[in-house]
């Protein structure tokens, strides 16, 4: 069943509000409901599986914590993926490790990034694996931008939101991405 946009953002608002007053089953539910995606995204930034997942739950312990504050102005999803990216960045700030995080993805990581598709080897597969093998040339910010785009779902001004960058640098991002996957499978 797919869900239109705008029906997932006012699920996402309404849960916002269950949170807000204290209802445990609605914040388990958007634990579950964004946990996988959130340690995808915060291995980007600290390259270990076990760190990613640490600052994700102590991004959900902190919307805990501050419920009765806690306040969205724009999607759920795009709220969360800053956080955890903010609190990757003051990890890395805090380690003084910014000079480990690396900079591409591994094939592992990706293989679950990719979307699904029917698995008989064809050229449909091929083509995907083409797109995803240029995604990790990409730079850091460019692949970012493109899998929030392509694999989370969000829009140009919710990545210019999570990434703390403007819209128009997201719109050049995935030009280039695009233009980058263009050259690469010719």
């Amino acid at each position: 069943m797919h869900i239109a946009k705008g029906e997932k953002n006012e699920s996402g608002n309404n849960l916002v509000k269950r949170i807000r007053q204290g209802d445990e089953q609605a914040f388990e539910k958007l634990f579950c409901e964004y946990y996988y995606d959130l340690c995808s995204f915060a291995y980007q930034f600290t390259s270990c599986n076990e760190r990613a997942k640490d600052l994700v739950q102590d991004v959900f312990l902190k919307i805990w914590n501050r419920r009765k504050e806690w306040k969205v102005h724009r999607s759920v999803k795009a709220y969360l993926l800053k956080a955890v990216r903010n609190s990757a960045i003051n990890n890395i700030n805090k380690r003084g490790h910014r000079s480990d995080v690396r900079e591409t993805f591994s094939r592992e990581i990706l293989q679950h990034i990719k979307p699904p598709v029917d698995r008989e080897f064809d050229k449909r597969d091929e083509l995907v694996d083409q797109i995803w093998e240029s995604v990790l040339t990409m730079s850091k910010r460019r692949r970012r931008v493109f899998i929030l785009y392509h694999r989370h779902g969000l829009s140009y001004n919710e990545i210019s939101e999570v990434l703390d960058i403007s819209r128009k640098t997201v719109e050049n991002h995935m030009g280039l991405a695009l233009k980058d996957i263009r050259a690469q499978i010719g």
